[in-house]
Order: C-alpha cells, then sequence, then structure tokens
C-alpha cells in the first residue's frame, strides 16, 4: 500500500497540520519541502508514494514541480493544495498531471477522503 508522503508548503503551518493529518491516519511523512527546489531534492532522495504539493511558492512554484515530477515519475500520486480557489488553476493542474486539487483551508476528513480514494483503500 502507499504510504509514503512528502509535503510540500511555503507555510510551515500549514506544513505541520497536514502531517499531524497524515500521521494520524497512518501515513509516513518522508520530508517536508518550502519550495520547489527543496521537492526535488527530496524526491531524488527518497521517493515518496504521494506528494501534497502547495501551488504558490517561492523559487519554484507548484505547477512548474508538478510538471517536472510528472515527467519523472507517471506513478507518483500528486494532490495540489492551495487557497485559490480558480477553476481555471484546478484545471491547468489536473492537465499538468495533479491527481487532485485539496483547497485551503483543509479539513482532516476531506484530506484523508482524498488520499484514500487517491491510493485506492
Amino acid at each position: 500500500m502507499l504510504k509514503k508522503v512528502l509535503i510540500a508548503d511555503d507555510s510551515e503551518q500549514m506544513r505541520k497540520s497536514l502531517r499531524e493529518i497524515l500521521e494520524k491516519n497512518n501515513y509516513t511523512v518522508v520530508g517536508e519541502a518550502g519550495n520547489g527546489l527543496e521537492v526535488l531534492k527530496l524526491y531524488s532522495a527518497n521517493p515518496p508514494d504521494i506528494l501534497t504539493l502547495d501551488i504558490i511558492m517561492p523559487q519554484l512554484g507548484g505547477i512548474e514541480t508538478l510538471r517536472m515530477l510528472r515527467a519523472k515519475d507517471k506513478n507518483l500520486k500528486i494532490i495540489m493544495v492551495s487557497a485559490l480557489d480558480s477553476i481555471d488553476r484546478v484545471k491547468e493542474c489536473l492537465k499538468a498531471g495533479a491527481n487532485h486539487y485539496i483547497l485551503k483551508p483543509f479539513e482532516e476528513k476531506k484530506v484523508i477522503e482524498i488520499i484514500n480514494k487517491i491510493v485506492g483503500t
């Protein structure tokens, strides 16, 4: 079963919240990144099964990071996370290869429901 998660968000508080939700629900957080460049380094060092990826991050944004990772790994489950509720942004993420999209602020139940659906549990 897919259980290793990498969390990417420029907000330390958002990363902490997601970590707590995931660990409480038996997922293993293998790393946290504050920008897309950190995501790429952590992915290379210890590829996760699932990536939660904020859209707006410094240095390398989420959509660019999504495209780069999707080109390397077709099986990685990628869930975009954003406070922006733009249908165009959602479509852009899904077209670029995201498996799903979560809006901030998120609820534990909704996050776990989406992840479980994506990993097939």
